[in-house]
């Protein structure tokens, strides 16, 4: 990529050479003498070659000698005139010059965009190929039971739909966290299958956040789920005011009188109704655990998933901007001095079984509230593939290492 940096300080070596010649042509036009450019570049090339014999030119015969001076005024002007191109005139120049190149750049990439992309295709053709090849049989579990997950939402659903429920405000609730719950495995499957095993476990993050927030929704009831679906307002609330103040600095336009009136309105009368407390981050959770304020940890505790919180964690690295995020990455093989910029078909094991787990979890709880025998079987349907797949991962995951072990050893070999 330092190509054209390259080039710059190649052209700049030059310099001393163009103001030489410059020099060159002004002292021959005080002389009167027409003399093409050419000479002037000839002249100053054989004044920095260091030959001391004269330079001899084909010029017009009425200056068939031609004697040019230079003293140290000459010198120190020429040196002046480098020194100060540099400070002032090159800075001037470079963004000019680099929106050109850039240009040009631009328009060879997209000449041959075509072409660079296909060869692109291939090489991710074959890198899932080589993925699919090694991890097929958990992958193919994993879609599995995420098609049971999903078809099993989808029988309940329509099963509620056709009978007046008394707790209408829990079941819709639960069934929209279970139907978030599958798109979102469907993502972290998606990315395992193309070597985004860090990006699975930040997708995996979410699953588990649903399944939590499930659980406890769950636990308190109908009351709880009438809060929790309340709740719009406070975070509309939030997001307007983030929106209204930096809206301008985007150049959007601010949302109108009546949008912010009726916003607010709904915001005062949640917080009017359920209190002072329900005004924060999970403030739809703290009547029913009894806290002022209600952190995830809390939610997790709640739910009986406090086990995965070193998971979570290892989740929330992958997601914000920590120092730890940039080095220790599930894509590289016990190998965190590496540095991974795209694909890698290691690191799929952890994310992968906790997917499977959480995403059984959450469907047990929904779809086993009010069970049909159909339900009980389902549900240990997916309990035995849940059980399957750590097993299968883990027997992709030791082949792995054991061919990274044995390519190592070749490479040192061949080193020697």
């Amino acid at each position: 990529m330092d190509v054209l940096q390259k080039s710059l300080d190649r052209a700049l070596t030059t310099l001393p050479e163009l103001f030489i010649e410059r020099s060159i042509a002004k002292k021959l036009q005080d002389q009167g003498i027409k003399a093409p450019k050419s000479l002037s570049h000839k002249i100053a090339r054989h004044i920095l070659s260091g030959k001391t014999q004269p330079l001899r030119h084909k010029v017009s015969s009425k200056h068939p000698d031609i004697t040019l001076t230079f003293n140290e005024a000459d010198a120190n002007a020429i040196t002046r005139d480098i020194q100060d191109f540099l400070k002032t005139g090159l800075p001037e120049l470079l963004p000019q010059l680099a929106s050109r190149v850039s240009k040009g750049v631009l328009g060879n990439l997209k000449s041959r965009w075509a072409e660079e992309h296909a060869l692109q295709n291939a090489d991710l053709a074959a890198f899932r190929e080589r993925l699919e090849e090694r991890w097929a049989k958990p992958l193919n579990q994993l879609r599995m039971l995420l098609t049971i997950a999903r078809e099993w939402g989808g029988a309940v659903y329509a099963r509620q739909s056709s009978t007046k429920a008394r707790s209408k405000v829990l079941k819709h609730i639960l069934l929209r966290l279970h139907v978030r719950g599958c798109q979102v495995m469907d993502e972290i499957i998606c990315l395992l299958e193309n070597g985004f095993a860090d990006g699975a476990m930040a997708r995996w993050r979410t699953l588990h956040e649903l399944a939590v927030v499930a659980d406890v929704i769950s636990q308190h009831g109908e009351s709880i789920a009438q809060r929790y679906l309340a709740h719009q307002a406070v975070e509309s609330k939030r997001a307007m005011n983030k929106y209204m103040s930096c809206c301008a600095l985007l150049g959007y336009k601010p949302l109108s009188d009546r949008e912010v009136k009726r916003i607010t309105k709904a915001h005062e009368a949640a917080v009017a109704r359920y209190g002072k407390d329900f005004d924060s981050d999970y403030g739809w959770a703290t009547h029913h655990l009894k806290k002022k304020r209600v952190t995830f940890a809390d939610l997790e505790t709640e739910a009986g998933r406090a086990d995965m919180r070193s998971y979570h964690q290892m989740a929330n690295d992958n997601v914000h901007a920590g120092v730890k995020s940039l080095f220790i990455r599930l894509g590289l093989l016990e190998d965190y001095e590496g540095l991974l910029a795209g694909r890698s078909n290691s690191g799929l094991t952890d994310p992968g079984q906790n997917a499977a787990h959480t995403l059984t979890q959450l469907s047990v709880l929904v779809c086993l509230s009010a069970p049909i025998f159909d339900d009980l079987v389902t549900a240990q349907l997916m309990r035995l593939l849940r059980n399957e797949i750590p097993k299968s991962f883990s027997r992709a995951d030791l082949r792995l290492r054991k061919d990274d072990k044995q390519f190592r050893a070749a490479m040192k070999t061949a080193d020697r």
